[in-house]
C-alpha cells in the first residue's frame, strides 16, 4: 500500500465525531434552567398565597364577628328591641353562623305598612 492509500484507509476506519456548538448548547441549557426556576418559583408563589389565605381568612372572620358583637352591644335595650333582639341574644347572633329563627323575636318596627307622615 502506498502512503496515500494508508491515509485514506485510516480515515475511513475512524469514527466521525461531530463538532459540538458549545455556545448554542450553553444557551439552551441556561434557557431550560431559567424555565425550571420560573416554574419552581411560580409554584412556590402559589403555595405561599394559599397559605396566606388559609391563615388570614379565619382572622378576618373573627374580626367581622367581633365587630358585629361590639356594635350590637353598644346599642341600648330600646334599639335592640327595635331590631328584634334581647341583650342576651347578641353573642348568639354575632358569633353563631347558623341562627335558629325561633330564638330571635320579630322586630318591633317592621314598617310593613307605610304610614303617611
Amino acid at each position: 500500500m502506498t502512503r496515500s492509500n494508508t491515509l485514506m484507509s485510516s480515515l475511513q476506519n475512524e469514527t466521525y465525531i461531530p463538532q459540538i456548538d458549545t455556545l448554542t448548547a450553553t444557551h439552551r441549557a441556561r434557557a431550560m434552567q431559567a424555565a425550571a426556576m420560573r416554574d419552581m418559583f411560580a409554584g412556590l408563589g402559589r403555595a405561599i398565597a394559599a397559605a396566606a389565605v388559609w391563615m388570614v381568612r379565619p382572622l378576618a372572620v373573627w374580626y367581622r364577628k367581633n365587630r358585629t358583637y361590639s356594635e350590637l352591644m353598644s346599642l341600648d335595650d330600646r334599639m335592640l328591641q327595635d331590631i328584634g333582639l334581647h341583650r342576651t341574644q347578641v353573642r348568639t347572633v354575632a358569633f353563631d353562623t347558623e341562627i335558629d329563627a325561633s330564638t330571635v323575636r320579630p322586630a318591633a318596627n317592621t314598617n310593613a305598612t307605610p304610614k303617611a307622615a
